[in-house]
């Protein structure tokens, strides 16, 4: 190690709050867009961002969405077993803040997904998911009900 090492600041990691709370709003505003109905949870809401429906029917469901600048995705690996594996995540890549792409949603439920799960060594809770796992749920709006 250099001394101008040394001296270097350390690159502080950005939170990844706003990034999340974008993909909320950005699926919120694409299902309003194809005619679902969708509010966001309150913040705070374990296991679920946003209730979706349709005005034609009575029957509202939970959804989560998981948002990264650059994949993989981190996910919670209960998320992919026992009631947890009906629920439909949205995976949303944004890019990053200068992109000029849009942006790119991919909708499945949890158990289609939970093959994909990567655990790394050491990791209990917690795991990733890869583009590879999600491409071909890409634009998959009509699975957002179920």
């Amino acid at each position: 190690m250099t001394d101008t090492d040394q001296d270097a600041p350390k690159k502080k990691r950005k939170t990844g709050i706003p990034t999340g709370n974008a993909g909320e709003y950005f699926v919120m505003g694409e299902l309003l867009r194809r005619g679902f109905d969708a509010q966001l949870a309150d913040r705070n809401t374990k296991g679920y961002d946003l209730v979706v429906g349709l005005a034609t029917s009575p029957t509202l469901r939970k959804v989560q969405v998981k948002t990264v600048r650059a994949a993989p995705w981190f996910v919670r690996a209960d998320d992919f077993s026992g009631k947890n594996a009906r629920q439909v995540t949205v995976y949303v890549l944004i890019g990053p803040e200068t992109a000029s792409k849009p942006i790119r949603y991919f909708i499945a439920k949890n158990k289609k997904l939970a093959s994909h799960v990567h655990h790394p060594e050491g990791w209990k809770d917690n795991a990733f998911m890869s583009m590879k796992a999600v491409a071909r749920h890409e634009d998959r709006w009509k699975d957002i009900l179920g």
